[in-house]
Order: C-alpha cells, then sequence, then structure tokens
C-alpha cells in the first residue's frame, strides 16, 4: 500500500517505543542549531549499535525523543552550502538519527568530503565498521598473525583487508569454530565475558568490540576523526578497500532492516 505524505516534513524510519517496531513515519524536518549542520541524506548504513539503542542501551543515560529514528552513520548533502559529505551523525538527544532523509549534526562529529567518484552507499558503509576495522589493525603493532572471530561482518570484513595489507597473516574464525594460536585476536562476536576470555587464550594480544573483558585494555572503542575517513575512502578510491554491501533498501522498505544477519554491509537509499 502505498503512504502519502501529508505535508511539509521528510519520511524516515521510526520506533512507537523501545524494542518497537520499526515503521515508516513522517516527521518535521530538522532545523540546525548552533554549531550544527542540517544535511540531506543520500544515504545510511546499519550498525549493531542502532539495533542497540532501540532496545534501550542508552535508556538510563542519555534523553530520547520518539518515534525513535536509529542511524549513526550516513552521506549527504549540507542543506544551504552544497557540500557533499560523510561520517557519524550520532548526537543527543537519541532519536532523530540517520534512517531519515535529513538529519542534523554538530559540527565537531567526524566528517569528511564525499568525493564525487564515491558512491553514497559505499561511503556511508564506512564511518563506524572501517574506522574500527583501521584502529582495530593498528593496535596489533608488529604482530604477525591475528584470529579475527566474525570476518564476514561490516567490522571484520574490512578488518581482513586492511589487516592483510599490512602484512598480517590473517585466520579468519566464524562462531564455533575451533580457534589455534596466534600473536593478536580480534573478537568481534563474544557478548559475555566467560567466552572472550576463553578465546583470549590464544593470543597474548586480544581486544573485544563489545566492552565484555575485564582488562579494560582489551575493551576497543573506536575513536572517530576526519583524518581517519580520508584515510579509508582514499583506500577504497585506490582500489584498496572493498566495502561489502550486502543489502541496498530504499528508504520506504527499511522497517525490517535488521532481520537477518548474513554477510556484508546494510544501507537505507533515501
Amino acid at each position: 500500500m502505498s503512504v502519502t505524505r501529508s505535508g511539509v516534513g521528510m519520511w524516515a524510519i521510526g520506533a512507537p517505543d523501545f524494542g518497537a517496531q520499526l515503521e515508516l513515519v513522517e516527521l518535521a524536518e530538522p532545523e540546525a542549531g548552533p554549531n550544527e549542520l542540517k544535511v540531506r541524506l543520500f544515504a545510511a548504513s546499519v550498525n549493531p549499535f542502532d539495533r542497540k539503542v532501540l532496545n534501550g542501551m542508552l535508556r538510563g543515560s542519555a534523553e530520547h525523543v520518539f518515534p525513535l529514528v536509529p542511524g549513526t552513520d550516513g552521506a549527504g548533502e549540507v542543506v544551504g552550502s552544497g557540500e557533499r559529505i560523510f561520517g557519524t551523525f550520532f548526537h543527543h538527544p537519541v532519536g532523530r538519527g540517520t534512517y531519515a532523509e535529513y538529519v542534523t549534526v554538530p559540527a565537531g562529529n567526524a566528517l569528511a568530503p564525499l568525493p564525487e567518484d564515491l558512491d553514497p552507499a559505499v561511503a556511508a558503509a564506512l564511518p563506524t565498521a572501517g574506522m574500527t576495522a583501521l584502529q582495530l589493525v593498528e593496535r596489533l603493532g608488529s604482530a604477525e598473525s591475528v584470529l579475527i572471530i566474525g570476518p564476514h561482518g561490516g567490522v571484520g570484513s574490512f578488518a581482513v583487508q586492511i589487516a592483510r595489507a599490512a602484512g598480517k597473516r590473517v585466520i579468519p574464525i566464524e562462531r564455533g569454530d575451533s580457534l589455534v594460536e596466534a600473536d593478536a585476536l580480534i573478537d568481534l562476536v563474544s557478548t559475555d565475558r566467560s567466552t572472550f576470555e576463553s578465546n583470549a587464550r590464544y593470543a597474548p594480544l586480544a581486544f573485544n568490540t563489545n566492552y565484555v573483558s575485564a582488562d579494560k585494555a582489551q575493551n576497543f572503542g573506536m575513536k572517530g576523526s576526519r583524518e581517519t575517513l580520508v584515510r579509508l575512502a582514499s583506500m577504497v578510491q585506490a582500489g584498496d578497500l572493498s566495502v561489502p554491501i550486502a543489502r541496498r533498501l530504499p528508504l520506504r522498505d527499511a522497517g525490517d532492516v535488521f532481520a537477518g544477519h548474513g554477510p556484508g554491509k546494510t544501507v537505507i537509499i533515501m
């Protein structure tokens, strides 16, 4: 059934409450506040963090607005200047994310120019997953071999490519596979301490992205920057990094965007 816009506004995919099903909603276009940019989005990518936010991960630590529109990564055009940018669009209050036609973003966020020859969907898929993978591999230092648990998701697929380009021997491991010893381990899958610590015994240097280790040094957190985004875009342009987009969904058909957990990235096209 087709949906008709009722007035001046924008389309978005939002949920009426924590844990509720996403649905197509019409919202007023946001207006940029002081030190903010208003962006007309071309594309937004889907990250595990988005689903966690929808399920109430930040319920007790940040103000939320409803319908809750998830989304932290995107690519688009700055309204007024026409500048094409991509990067991370997370801001407070939580709930006006990038699963929408327009979004506002603090000017100080990790944002970079969107090259004319870079597909906006590819650019939208880069920020969180790409920066996390690049920084994780850099943390491995001189390690010659690395176990990567969860090699086919967004972060994993980037990490495999970047680690190999750095000359490291990559051992991709799926959940439940037997592990072997290596110099380092990147665990993108484990969500409990005991599983991660069991995996970490196979490598003297170990990191996880789900903050489950008792050792804070093993809990990896990405720090976004314009410079890192520019590096990632340059790697893609040079053919040194392939962006694994598994699904491209029109915004109006993105209500089930979290359905399935196959390899690669899901991108919403506006």
